[in-house]
């Protein structure tokens, strides 16, 4: 259960607390320069944000037409035909010219291992 101190003890340590504060934080007495110095402030902030949004922006724009440009071009550019991916499985053994290869598709017919 909560201590069921006494009003005026709470008030206490709530001034102990605001004077310490007190002590510990600078003056912030509003005097003529409060506003426009902190309105300088601000500024000076956003103009650092803005300036790095900026080249964020311009970056990020210029590799969106790297991409494009390097697309179009893929796109654009003739495939090379093969004969290679145009071939059958069979026909790509067969111009392989291994004996041992093309006997594996015949199995009934006896191949001898090539003498040399």
């Amino acid at each position: 259960m909560p201590s069921m101190q006494p009003h005026h003890d709470r008030q206490d340590q709530l001034n102990e607390l605001f004077a310490a504060y007190r002590q510990e934080m600078t003056d912030l007495d509003g005097g003529p320069d409060f506003l426009p110095g902190l309105w300088g402030k601000i500024e000076s902030r956003r103009v650092q944000t803005s300036v790095w949004l900026a080249w964020t922006r311009a970056i990020l724009s210029g590799a969106c037409v790297a991409v494009v440009l390097l697309v179009s071009v893929g796109l654009w550019a003739p495939l090379e035909r093969s004969t290679y991916y145009d071939a059958s499985y069979v026909e790509a053994l067969d111009a392989s010219e291994d004996v041992v290869v093309m006997a594996a598709l015949h199995p009934a017919s006896p191949v001898e291992p090539p003498t040399e």
